[in-house]
Formats: structure tokens, sequence, C-alpha cells
């Protein structure tokens, strides 16, 4: 009977250990951190613009020294342009232009006078630049053809060893009463074989007559003052003979005259107007390239171009926002109206009126 109770006594033992253990719960599990969002990929950077590019041909017949300054400061500026430049005169590169044009070889025409430009003007296209209020309008076309780029004044240049300041003409009109029996004939270039002696002619013709009757008081003009003007047959010799002292007066373009520092040689503007016939730029009509071509014609009349040009070449700027360096403002020169066009298109009976009046 003990040995039963001690059993059962055991057993009870057994059991509450077992009912104490299964009490507890297990502990619970610490709760699951959330997912982290995944971090954002930075936005990608945009895509660098990228400027222009391509091969824009220029044609040039400017003085390869500032033409190669020229276009090798208008590579740096648009590293992905390259430039190819066809040099040559004036005459044959427009003659080239017009024979290619049924397929364009040239994107630009950088240089060469503009009567020259006016006269083959329907082989370009026109072209408005940003700058064109900075441009005096006798110095473009009025339906922008052409566009000048560098203006190239006529002046009179005299030697004070030979006349007094006092009778130094000042206007054209004064040609008319130079004392010849006391100073000599005034020296000037033959316009039928000088570029710049024929603006010289064109300029007497445009600045005293009217186009509707041919420039007959041009020619009046002419006619006043021929007898006055001792004919060279070389462009220099008409600024050269001024400071030899073969002339005391002469009649020439404002590059050549300023060449002289000397102080008995005088430059001057004339006060009653005078023709600034610049070297042009034109884009060529349908040419391969026209967003280059115009990029182009931007770049050589922008301020940068103009003002480099001007000092390190002595190219006179078209630009009124460019001072000059050892050149007076363009806005202190009296400019007249110029016909580009008639000049341009009339040039052989210009030049026949001119020996018929000549040999009287």
């Amino acid at each position: 009977m003990k040995k039963l109770i001690a059993m059962l006594l055991a057993l009870t033992m057994i059991f509450a250990l077992c009912a104490c253990g299964q009490s507890s719960a297990p502990a619970a599990a610490p709760a699951a951190e959330p997912a982290a969002a995944p971090a954002a990929e930075p936005a990608a950077a945009p895509a660098e613009e990228k400027g222009p590019s391509g091969t824009l041909t220029v044609y040039s017949p400017h003085d390869s020294d500032p033409l190669n300054a020229g276009v090798a400061a208008f590579e740096a500026a648009y590293p992905d342009v390259k430039v190819e430049v066809i040099a040559d005169g004036t005459s044959n590169l427009v003659n080239k232009i017009g024979a290619e044009a049924a397929n364009p070889i040239a994107d630009v025409l950088w240089g060469g006078g503009a009567d020259t430009l006016a006269a083959y003007k329907q082989y370009f296209q026109p072209y408005k630049p940003s700058c064109i209020d900075l441009i005096d309008s006798s110095l473009y076309d009025p339906e922008y053809y052409w566009i000048g780029e560098s203006p190239l004044p006529m002046v009179f240049i005299a030697n004070t060893d030979m006349i007094p300041e006092a009778d130094i003409p000042t206007t054209w009109a004064a040609l008319a009463d130079f004392d010849t029996a006391k100073y000599g004939k005034i020296a000037i270039a033959d316009p039928t074989s000088s570029g710049s002696a024929f603006t010289q002619l064109c300029t007497m013709l445009f600045l005293f007559g009217e186009e509707a009757d041919g420039y007959a008081g041009g020619w009046d003009f002419v006619g006043k003052v021929i007898d006055k003007l001792e004919v060279k047959n070389s462009s220099s010799l008409a600024h050269k003979d001024v400071y030899n002292k073969e002339n005391a007066v002469g009649i020439t373009l404002e590059k050549a005259a300023i060449k002289y520092t000397e102080d008995f040689m005088k430059v001057i503007y004339p006060t009653d107007g005078t023709s600034a016939v610049p070297d042009g730029v034109a884009i060529v009509k349908n040419c391969p390239n026209p967003e280059l071509a115009e990029l182009f014609e931007e770049f050589v009349l922008g301020y940068d171009c103009q003002v480099a040009q001007n000092a390190d070449w002595g190219r006179r700027p078209i630009r009124s926002d460019v001072t000059p360096v050892g050149l007076c403002p363009l806005s202190d020169v009296t400019l007249m109206n110029y016909n580009f066009d008639y000049a341009a298109n009339n040039a052989p009976e210009i030049k026949e009126m001119w020996q018929d009046t000549l040999v009287g």
C-alpha cells in the first residue's frame, strides 16, 4: 500500500512539472523591420548639345595673312567645322561661281569689291546678318545679297612741302577750282585699268548726277576737272608720286594713304561725301552648306573678328561699335550713296565715256 501511494505521489509531481513547463508561452519573435525602399538611381545628365559640324568651302581673294587668320579663328570657335579655302583673284572667283551655278561648290565668297559682287548677285542668296543695324546702309545690298565687311574710303592725299594746307582741296567740288598753274595737276590712276580709280570716277558721277538721266550732271563735273588730272598708269603712283613730290595732291584709297606717317603728308576725307566701297561677303546661291555659310558670315562680321582684322592687319572695321586702330571712326566720314548696281552693270559704257571725255 505504501508503495502504491509513493508511486502516485511521484506521478503527481511529474505531471505538475510538465504542466508548469507548458504554461509559459514561447517568446514572440522580434518584428521584422520594413524593407528599405530601393535607392533611386541618379538622374541621367542631359546630353551635351553638339555644335555645328561639317565642311565649309570659302572662296576668297583676300591676302593670305588676314585670310588665314580669319579662317583659323573661325575653326577655333567651331572646332567641328573644317574650312576649305580656294584663293584666287576676285574676277576669277566670281566667274568660277557663275560656271558652277548648276552644282555649286563654294558656300561663301569672302572678299572682293562690292561693286563686283553687285554685278554677280544673281549667283548669291540673300542673308540679313544679326549686326545689320551696326552697318551703314550704304555699305550693303538693300536686299542683303552681299554685305560689306571692310570699307575702303576714297581720300585725297597732299604733300604740304608743295602746297600749303589752306589750299588743299577738302571737297570733290573744290577739285574743279584747283590751281594747276600754281600746284600742278592732281594725280589719279586710270579708271579703265584701275579698280580703285574706276570707283573714284563713279564717286564723282554719283555725287553730282542722277541715275534718271544717266548721271549727266556727274559727267558735266568730270568734264570740268578732267584737265586738272594727271592720269597715272598704276594705282600706286597716285600716292607715291605725291610722296615723291611729282604731284602736290592725289586721289587714292585710304589704306594706301595712311601708310605715310610723315608730317608733310596729309590725308583728307572729302566733306561733301565720299565713297567707301567695301570688300564684301556673300553666300552662294543653293550652296551645299547654307547654315554653315550663315554662321561664317556672322563670324566675319562679328565683333571679335572685326577687332582682330583691324588690329592685326590694318583692315577697317565695318561695324559702328568697333573703334578702328590707327583710323578715324567711319562715323566721322561723310559717306555718299554709291550706286553699286549701276557701276557694276554699266562699267564698259562708263569707261568708254571716260575715254571720250579725256580725249575731248
